[in-house]
């Protein structure tokens, strides 16, 4: 019986042990963040030298540099961004996000998935089903 209830306990802590992991902590997010190879074909020929950047703090704030985006409707690259503002978490329609308020302008939004252990930041282009995306690997730790 004690062998039994010993066993059920360390499944249950394993377990949840796994749920947990499928959150990103701060900790997890803070560092430098680059666009992926895969996601350059998303980008207008006159921005095909840029290299974009992005700097999450743990103290909520972040500093983009040339961050490609989606603007004015468009479903399509059509305008960069490089500034600074703040980070923090979101859930939207039951996803993950996080969400830049760049100082003085309009905020938006990254989707955060893990893949295999690694967290990306993803930026649809259009419906999320399409797979059109630019995404965002960690470079560096905090």
């Amino acid at each position: 019986m004690i062998r039994k209830t010993f066993y059920g306990l360390v499944c249950t802590v394993l377990a949840l042990g796994l749920v947990g992991c499928n959150e990103p902590k701060t900790t997890d997010m803070v560092g430098t963040w680059d666009l992926t190879a895969a996601s350059r074909p998303y980008l207008p020929p006159d921005m095909a030298g840029i290299s974009p950047r992005l700097v999450l703090s743990a103290d909520g704030r972040f500093t983009a540099t040339d961050l490609p985006g989606e603007f004015y409707g468009s479903l399509d690259v059509v305008e960069q961004y490089s500034g600074k503002g703040k980070w923090s978490f979101i859930t939207k329609d039951g996803r993950q996000q996080i969400q830049l308020n760049p100082d003085g302008a309009y905020g938006t939004q990254f989707d955060i998935a893990n893949d295999g252990g690694a967290w990306k930041l993803r930026d649809f282009l259009g419906d999320p089903d399409e797979h059109r995306r630019l995404e965002y690997v960690k470079a560096t730790g905090p």
